[in-house]
């Protein structure tokens, strides 16, 4: 599918990329100034609003009208991942880690190895099930074996015992 844009969406995208260069360098305010105009100039832009979304929950600390943005943005039903990263980061802003790992989820539906959402999701620390499913969390079975297995995690096939030269002779 070709898409044709006219020249003033041509011109709210490269617009839009350069906010988002700034936004990956840090720059929150000046990338957020960069989407509002290229939002002035493309209201209709889902990827726009997504990123302007964002910004407004970053740096106006306004998240609940960011959100709006960012879920009109995956109202469109175009397949970007960063539509879903940008919604969770939102929703971790507002401090709500459910609706956020739904979020990360669904971008990761679209592609499974996107480096951005991974980092977002690895940061969320998740607690791994207690080994003993009938106790409790906090019982000491638990802690101990939790505690034994995380030790262990990378040890799958342990080495075998090396015999010296003087054994391997003797074969």
């Amino acid at each position: 599918m070709v898409e044709i844009l006219s020249d003033k969406q041509r011109q709210a995208e490269d617009i839009c990329l350069q906010g988002i260069d700034l936004y990956n360098q840090g720059e929150f305010a000046q990338a957020h100034k960069l989407f509002g105009q290229a939002l002035g100039i493309d209201p209709e832009s889902p990827k726009i609003q997504s990123w302007y979304g964002l910004t407004t929950g970053v740096v106006e600390n306004y998240v609940t009208k960011g959100l709006e943005y960012c879920k009109r943005a995956v109202a469109s039903d175009i397949p970007d991942v960063m539509f879903f990263r940008n919604l969770g980061k939102l929703y971790l802003l507002k401090n709500d880690k459910r609706s956020a790992i739904g979020a990360f989820a669904r971008g990761l539906q679209i592609e499974k190895n996107n480096r951005a959402i991974l980092a977002e999701w690895k940061t969320l620390g998740f607690r791994r099930k207690p080994f003993l499913g009938f106790l409790p969390r906090d019982h000491f079975l638990n802690v101990m074996i939790g505690k034994w297995t995380w030790k262990n995690r990378n040890r799958k096939n342990p080495p075998a015992p090396e015999t010296s030269p003087s054994e391997k002779e003797k074969k």
